[in-house]
């Protein structure tokens, strides 16, 4: 592993953010961070970043704390999620910004992608949109050559075909052999590039959705009339559609036994669950 965070928590006063977070990063890996929106993917992101200051815990980058060694931070690329603070500046003196701060910035690389992309860099960063600003900031990331790379609502604002070029990139940066932890309301879109999901819900707890996959199974059920209480009352239902009921349940041998044998359900199928039913299961548990 290159990133190791433990036992990572944050507070903004009372609002606890963080709590308890513990996750690994792995060289050559793309990590989707989803959660609702104010779940604290960003303070996740400006900690990483060294932006923000942790109220207890401990990330290593390469076996090493910030405090330990000063010169990590050539090896973090941190792109927030609004790319504004160089909006009175050319795209061409925002790149040599990103020269100072990281000795092994590629700018080559970088014109040579941008003008690929039709960016003028000559332009003020206010003058495009916010799809292409996340594409120049993305650019200039990739050509810091950094290890880690850490993308904020990378894939907001943008149209279907910026999507594509965007993810492209970032398999890129796989191929390279960096890390990316990318957060992004497009769940589903991230998550097709990602090997691992990383979910952060309401009340700072993180947990890799591969894992969380075994606490729970979707189904759809048709039934005779009603679907019997008895399973109704330990699912969070998500749809229903005349006899037809799509729900999520507990992932226990016991309870799949229930379903079989209860004689309102006429036949049920397993279905592969999505990203957001992960917020179903979590909002439904709570109650």
């Amino acid at each position: 592993m290159i990133v190791e965070v433990m036992s990572l928590y944050k507070s903004f006063g009372k609002n606890k953010v963080l709590e308890d977070v513990n996750f690994s990063l792995d060289e050559g890996k793309i990590y989707a961070l989803v959660g609702r929106n104010g779940s604290g993917k960003t303070t996740l992101l400006k900690i990483m970043a060294d932006i923000y200051q942790k109220d207890l815990g401990k990330i290593n980058v390469f076996g090493k704390s910030f405090i330990e060694d000063k010169h990590i931070i050539e090896n973090i690329a941190y792109l927030p999620d609004r790319f504004d603070y160089f909006d009175y500046s050319s795209v061409e003196k925002m790149l040599g910004y990103y020269e100072v701060i990281y000795p092994n910035f590629d700018k080559r690389f970088v014109l040579k992608e941008l003008e690929k992309n039709n960016i003028d860099i000559k332009k003020n960063l206010r003058s495009f949109s916010k799809g292409y600003k996340n594409l120049i900031g993305l650019l200039a990331v990739i050509g810091t050559n950094a290890k880690i790379v850490l993308l904020d609502e990378i894939l907001d604002g943008m149209d279907v075909l910026n999507k594509e070029i965007i993810l492209s990139y970032i398999l890129d940066l796989k191929d390279f052999g960096r890390s990316v932890l990318a957060s992004s309301h497009e769940l589903e879109e991230l998550a097709k590039v990602a090997d691992e999901t990383l979910y952060l819900s309401k009340n700072g707890k993180l947990t890799n959705l591969q894992k969380n996959k075994e606490k729970f199974v979707k189904l759809q059920i048709v039934v005779k009339d009603e679907l019997d209480p008895k399973i109704l009352d330990r699912a969070v239902l998500r749809f229903k559609l005349g006899r037809v009921y799509t729900i999520l349940i507990e992932n226990r041998e016991n309870l799949m036994d229930v379903i079989k044998n209860n004689e309102s359900v006429v036949q049920f199928d397993i279905l592969d669950p999505k990203i957001e039913d992960n917020f179903y299961w979590e909002k439904g548990r709570s109650k």
